[in-house]
């Protein structure tokens, strides 16, 4: 009898797996990658289910590990199929620690079936622009505004107003508590968006509630909280870790003179990514990266050269993301390695980087997750 897998994607900083009351203009977290997996595991001839798991958006590691518990178990025990967690950013950590021994007595049963763990730009030992988010309360409110930005980045039917609003977040990014934003200033920016429905404004709203009523999450991805998380998180045994790393050139005069970074909308999105990518802070001495193995400081050698040390995805230092094998290295943004890149209008860039990510990256990443997981196809 042929073995059945199930596949767990589990999201990063912000816990949702999608917003929006309509299928075909949702916000998905994970891009197309659902339906671009179980496609090539069709094509394999692998009877796999893979689905998508939500988590408190801000909360700590320990609390989004109980949420996907919960949300595995809607469909974990249907059957006895091997299971796989693949986690994006702090989704990674959320996987490690789901399978790991020090949860071991609360755990359901069927954890003892997870097979692999895929991180995917994980910060495995932390990332100093988390410190800075923890830090003050200029940060915590910057958080706020950030998911802002992201919801309107995304949402297809705001386009039509996207420079306007993303100029118009950017200044609140920068001005944040320094010039005293009343309490109600959300709500006002919320009536720009007048296409979004009742209901999506109902959902935006709940996020913006549980993010301010619990970020414990920063804390806990500063380095120094990271390293006592590896500490107390040991690998189980019998399972398989893997990592994916990306990683963006280091922002630079040049590339944002390029023609295309001129563009207003570019310009403002690359003058963030800067920014995200400055703090991120890769050579920070606050980050204490455990000695590689010579298979993984090849690997990112090969992607990125011998300066490698200095590349971040704009928000995670790459060499922060290794864990167990190195799967795949990507030169790709935090992002665009969930399906957010610019090649529109089937996909939505998030960041401009300068990565040059684009759909063949893309699939050769997701190809290389698969071969990790359930093996190579046959030639």
């Amino acid at each position: 009898m042929a073995t059945r897998h199930r596949v767990y994607l589990v999201p990063g900083f912000f816990g949702f797996t999608h917003m929006g009351d309509k299928e075909t203009e949702r916000i998905a977290y994970f891009q197309h990658i659902p339906a671009l997996l179980q496609q090539r595991f069709r094509e394999r001839g692998i009877d796999a289910q893979v689905h998508s798991v939500a988590s408190s958006p801000t909360s700590g590691i320990e609390v989004r590990a109980r949420d996907v518990f919960r949300e595995m178990a809607r469909t974990a025990n249907e059957d006895d199929a091997e299971l796989h967690l693949i986690g994006h950013s702090t989704g990674g950590l959320d996987a490690r620690s789901v399978v790991s021994l020090r949860m071991a007595q609360e755990a359901p049963a069927f954890v003892k079936r997870v097979r692999s763990v895929v991180t995917i730009a994980t910060p495995h030992h932390g990332t100093p622009l988390a410190t800075w988010f923890h830090e003050g309360e200029l940060g915590k409110t910057l958080l706020r505004y950030l998911w802002l930005f992201t919801f309107l980045t995304l949402h297809r039917k705001a386009m039509p107003f996207r420079t306007a609003l993303l100029q118009a977040c950017y200044r609140l990014v920068l001005m944040g508590e320094q010039v005293k934003l009343p309490p109600n200033l959300l709500n006002q920016i919320l009536r720009l968006t007048v296409d979004l429905s009742d209901n999506e404004r109902v959902e935006l709203l709940r996020f913006f509630g549980q993010v301010g009523k619990d970020q414990a999450l920063i804390q806990d991805l500063t380095p120094v909280s990271v390293q006592a998380f590896n500490a107390n998180t040991v690998d189980r045994e019998g399972v398989r870790y893997g990592s994916v790393v990306a990683g963006a050139p280091p922002p630079n005069l040049l590339r944002r003179l390029s023609p295309r970074m001129l563009l207003p909308p570019d310009s403002l999105l690359y003058g963030i990514f800067s920014f995200l990518y400055g703090r991120s802070a890769p050579l920070s001495p606050e980050l204490r990266i455990p000695e590689r193995t010579a298979a993984q400081t090849q690997a990112l050698q090969a992607a990125f050269g011998n300066k490698f040390e200095s590349w971040s995805d704009g928000v995670v230092p790459s060499r922060s993301q290794v864990w167990g094998q190195v799967v795949h290295v990507a030169t790709a943004d935090h992002l665009d390695v969930m399906g957010h890149f610019d090649q529109p209008p089937e996909f939505i860039s998030w960041l401009k980087s300068g990565s040059h990510f684009q759909q063949k990256q893309f699939h050769a990443l997701w190809e290389s997750v698969l071969d990790f997981m359930v093996g190579r196809p046959p030639a």
